[in-house]
């Protein structure tokens, strides 16, 4: 595909000063080439549009391009003989004037059309046909004309039409599937008996896809192009709605393989008018102007060049194709390393050149091989005796390493937490582990040592394991039955909610209650809590429901001071006791701690508030219940943890 570069166009009356701009940039203004007989027909645009405007024919809207030979024609001298229809002969007035007007207002490139002055077509000059003055003007678009055209009409009446259209049915094929059928067109200078021929195949006209067949609205634009001089050979193309007219392109043939500092014959093949530069490469253009030219590699040419042909035509447009010349025998600049292209400090890389007889590095060496010990671009020039080639790498130095610990820091009791390290490519943590990231279950420091070839940093984090510890008190603790007990609790954080079961399941409810005890009985409430945090807590407290009676003294034998929240403490279990005095000794008869009224509780700690040891302690206790009665006990505790 030709590479299209457009720049701004100049259109209408404008177009006039283009030849002095096209001059002033040093371009070639000549002429198109002049036909040595009288005329020559150039393009019929078969199957014109006439969407834009409703019951127009298509018979009045097909157009004939032709040139006019070396001397000027008469519109009265010609005659058209149409493959169809009748020729009406050429009008010029008033109308014509108009249509050429609007036509002229629609065109936003450098084109114009003018009417031959006097009915008379000057020599070498392009002549736009129009089949009649019933023409659409909107139909069939003059928008890109780049060209100045004579436009000459036939008289009106012809509307059945002037070609035949494409006969290959409704259905699209790549090729052709109808029946070979020719039309001829002739236009006559009668004074001359001169006369031109064009023959088209309705079988080969294409529609806008560039294939055969199809509806009428995808077969409008269908057009015949004929060569000259010589015999006319034709061509089909499709354009869409626009007129005929003839588009920039241009396409290259030739190149292929070449030696260095051997040549190749290029030529291209151009439609339109403008001026042929060809450019590309370090070598020579024998003849940068010209559609032919003998390209020579030059010195910088080496694997793959590009070389484009470029044509700009009156409205400074530029239409370029482009061919690949594939020159070998050049130099193949090269860089190799002994290593990764990565310094740590204190290392050194070494780089080898290659592809060439004789080499210039960017540090002013001269040998295939240097030494490098800071990073840097380092490039090389590679030389034989066909030219030079340039090859470069780019060798870092990265920081040292950036040791990250990321994971949740804070966890409930129970739980764990993934604590992962980042900065580096391997890792060492202070818990023996060698992976990127480790699962913790004990609250403490943890630290990491993370290396990436060329460093090592340390990061360290601590983990805290959160706990809800939960206070209850139940005041009384003990009674004689039916017993209401009231209950109060804390926690050592915020709490999201708290629950009380007092043996029917959990029930929420706030973090103060009240419950009565019907029945005697030992009775176990536990008190639970979520923090804010979302950690739990619970505690388990006992009251004892003694029957309603004369006073009564239990003294349990065993409990277990660990801070679990259950049987933590040690109390008497009495009824209706006025005074109490219990002292608790060890086994080797000192005493350790006394209980002197009756809602006293060991903690299981002496005097000095260090904790006893497991073992078992006997206890003397005197009391006397409100009905007078006295009560003396021994017996032993047991603690145990």
């Amino acid at each position: 595909m030709p590479l299209l570069h457009t720049t701004p166009r100049l259109s209408g009356p404008h177009a006039l000063v283009l030849p002095a701009l096209l001059v002033a940039a040093g371009l070639n203004t000549a002429p198109a080439q002049v036909p040595a007989k009288c005329l020559e027909i150039e393009s019929i645009l078969v199957d014109a549009c006439t969407a834009q405007c409703p019951g127009a024919a298509e018979g009045s809207n097909e157009m004939v391009r032709f040139i006019t030979g070396p001397s000027p024609l008469s519109l009265n001298d010609l005659v058209v003989d149409w493959p169809n229809n009748f020729f009406n002969g050429f009008v010029q007035d008033a109308t014509t004037a108009s249509l050429v007007a609007q036509l002229n207002n629609s065109i936003l490139s450098c084109g114009h059309l003018l009417e031959p002055p006097g009915g008379l077509i000057p020599a070498g000059r392009r002549v736009l046909l129009i089949t009649s003055t019933d023409m659409c003007v909107p139909a069939n678009s003059f928008a890109n004309l780049a060209d100045t055209l004579y436009a000459v009409f036939q008289f009106p009446g012809n509307s059945a039409g002037h070609f035949a259209n494409h006969n290959n049915g409704s259905l699209i094929s790549p090729t052709p599937v109808g029946t070979s059928s020719t039309r001829t067109l002739t236009i006559t200078h009668v004074p001359s008996n001169c006369t031109d021929t064009a023959t088209y195949d309705r079988a080969e006209l294409v529609n806008i896809y560039g294939t055969y067949g199809g509806t009428s609205a995808e077969n409008d634009g269908a057009t015949a192009r004929f060569t000259w001089p010589g015999v006319p050979q034709v061509t089909y193309v499709n354009f869409g709605c626009q007129a005929p007219i003839v588009p920039l392109e241009v396409e290259i043939s030739g190149g292929g393989t070449l030696a260095c500092g051997g040549s190749t014959v290029l030529s291209a093949a151009i439609s339109g008018q403008g001026q042929v530069s060809w450019s590309g490469g370090s070598g020579t253009f024998s003849a940068p102007d010209s559609t032919t030219t003998v390209y020579t590699a030059g010195a910088g040419d080496n694997g793959a060049v590009t070389l484009y042909c470029c044509l700009l035509d009156p409205c400074l447009d530029q239409v370029c194709d482009s061919v690949v010349l594939q020159v070998s025998g050049g130099p193949q600049a090269m860089i190799t390393s002994d290593g990764p292209l990565v310094l740590c400090t204190g290392q050194q890389l070494e780089l080898t050149a290659s592809g060439g007889t004789e080499y210039l590095w960017s540090t002013g060496d001269t040998a295939a091989v240097i030494t490098v010990a800071q990073p840097g671009t380092f490039s090389v020039i590679a030389t034989n005796a066909c030219g030079s080639d340039t090859a470069e790498v780019t060798v870092t130095q990265p920081p040292p390493p950036v040791a990250a610990i990321d994971g949740v820091l804070s966890f409930c009791a129970g739980g764990s937490t993934v604590l992962t390290a980042s900065g580096g490519n391997s890792f060492l943590w202070n818990t023996g582990d060698t992976t990127a990231s480790i699962t913790v279950t004990a609250a403490g420091i943890y630290n990491v040592t993370v290396s990436d070839g060329c460093g090592t940093a340390d990061a360290q984090v601590e983990v805290v394991i959160e706990e809800l510890q939960i206070t209850a008190i139940a005041d009384p603790p003990s009674g004689t039955a039916p017993l209401t007990v009231f209950f109060t609790a804390s926690a050592s954080a915020p709490v999201a909610g708290w629950s009380w079961d007092f043996g029917q399941g959990p029930q929420p409810g706030p973090d103060a209650q009240s419950y009565l005890f019907p029945a005697p009985g030992s009775y176990p409430v536990v008190v639970s809590a979520t923090g804010t945090n979302g950690c739990t807590g619970s505690l388990t407290l006992v009251v004892e429901v003694l029957p309603d009676g004369p006073s009564s003294v239990i003294v349990p034998n065993i409990f277990s001071p660990n801070g679990d929240g259950v049987n933590d403490l040690f109390t008497v279990i009495s009824t209706g006791l006025a005074e109490l005095d219990m002292a608790i000794f060890n086994r080797w008869g000192q005493q350790v701690a006394t209980l002197d009224r009756p809602d006293r509780a060991w903690t299981g700690r002496t005097f000095a508030a260090e904790m006893v040891p497991d073992g078992t302690y006997f206890y003397v206790l005197k009391a006397r219940g409100t009905d007078g009665r006295d009560h003396d006990l021994r017996g032993t505790i047991t603690v145990v943890r």
